[in-house]
């Protein structure tokens, strides 16, 4: 019984270190996301001939530019958003976890957010 009750608990400490690593990668898309929302809207006002400051794509690390402009990026930013290999690893590591939490939620017939069904 003992070994039962400790290989629980080992899949309870995996649980909880897959469902952080998750939120990780998570935060790290919808950076990603918002920045790639941010870009396309920028570039589409650059297209349109709107040249007003707070309107025009800037990378700050290279432009002087208004603190409020939403359209503004530094280099990291845009080379992690043009980065395909970097973006596909986030997803995939991003799924990989997801799958992981999910196996796990089920064996262990608790959730880290929501109600899951326990095997019998």
């Amino acid at each position: 019984m003992s070994e039962a009750l400790d290989e629980e608990t080992m899949k309870l400490v995996q649980l909880r270190r897959v469902t952080q690593q998750l939120q990780e990668k998570k935060d790290v898309l919808q950076r990603v996301w918002v920045n790639m929302q941010n870009f396309a809207q920028g570039l589409r006002n650059e297209l349109d001939s709107n040249y007003w400051s707070e309107s025009k794509i800037a990378f700050f690390d290279l432009e002087n530019t208004p603190q409020f402009n939403q359209y503004r990026f530094n280099h990291s930013e845009l080379k992690e958003l043009f980065e395909i290999d970097f973006i596909k690893e986030a997803l995939d590591a991003f799924r990989s976890l997801t799958e992981d939490k999910a196996r796990l939620e089920s064996e262990l017939g608790i959730s880290m957010g929501r109600p899951v069904a326990r095997p019998v």
